[in-house]
């Protein structure tokens, strides 16, 4: 930078070196050239060329100057710290006419334009023409996505298998009341039968069951749910002919 400034302006830079305890950051301090002067004490509005290529340079000074992007194996987040409300405007208008989403915010006295989708972040990085760092960019988030859709069918399965255990359990639980009383073999046979599959089976879920015992998957439904009122005494036992009739019309 140091070697720029002379080689292009005669521009005789200060810097320094600061180093904390993660890193070692360098601040180097230009003195505005006589030509550029207006054009940085003019309005943010007016200073913004109209050619795509001079935009197109304008933004990728702008990110090397202020602006900081986030590994998104964390989360998507973009962002450019600016100086001045007007330029922060400036550059939010930028980036909306090329269809990137961003937003602004005050922090700490200075006003932030952030980038927090995926794909703005990579057309941002597009129009820069970072197209190495579009391409890790991409390979990360793919990875991430694969991920997070692998993890969300995993938390939905298991929460099904969750689901099917505990009412197997209860279930069960049901029939060794109805077998410790001696109420079950007062109930019909199609109850009975179920009793002795489900105790005999507990892992099944109703679909499974059904195939088994080649019923409909309403008529196991209802026939388990018949067994637990029985054994919380929520339903009478003189009712279960009738009633395993209806289920097996069902």
């Amino acid at each position: 930078m140091v070697r720029l400034a002379r080689m292009l302006g005669g521009m005789e830079a200060k810097y320094q070196a600061v180093k904390s305890a993660k890193q070692m950051a360098f601040f180097i301090e230009l003195p505005l050239p006589k030509s550029l002067e207006l054009s940085f004490s003019q309005p943010a509005a007016r200073a913004f060329p109209e050619a795509t290529c001079d935009r197109k340079a304008l933004m990728r000074g702008m990110f090397m100057g202020c602006g900081s992007v986030n590994a998104p194996s964390a989360r998507y987040h973009a962002e450019f710290v600016m100086p001045t409300l007007g330029w922060a405007t400036a550059a939010l208008r930028l980036f909306h006419e090329q269809s990137v989403r961003a937003g602004m915010m005050e922090r700490a006295s200075h006003h932030v334009v952030y980038i927090k989708e995926g794909d703005g972040i990579v057309r941002m990085l597009s129009l820069m023409g970072a197209s190495r760092a579009v391409m890790e960019f991409e390979n990360v988030r793919v990875v991430r996505e694969v991920s997070g859709q692998v993890n969300r069918r995993l938390n939905f399965e298991t929460a099904n298998i969750d689901k099917t255990i505990g009412s197997a359990l209860r279930q069960v639980a049901a029939i060794d009341q109805l077998e410790y009383s001696e109420r079950l073999g007062r109930l019909s046979p199609a109850l009975q039968e179920m009793a002795r599959t489900r105790k005999a089976n507990p892992e099944l879920n109703l679909s499974e069951l059904a195939d088994r015992m080649r019923l409909s998957k309403s008529a196991i439904n209802h026939r388990l749910r018949r067994l637990v009122e029985i054994a919380e005494g929520t339903a009478p036992e003189d009712d279960e002919q009738a009633a395993d009739l209806h289920s097996r019309s069902a």
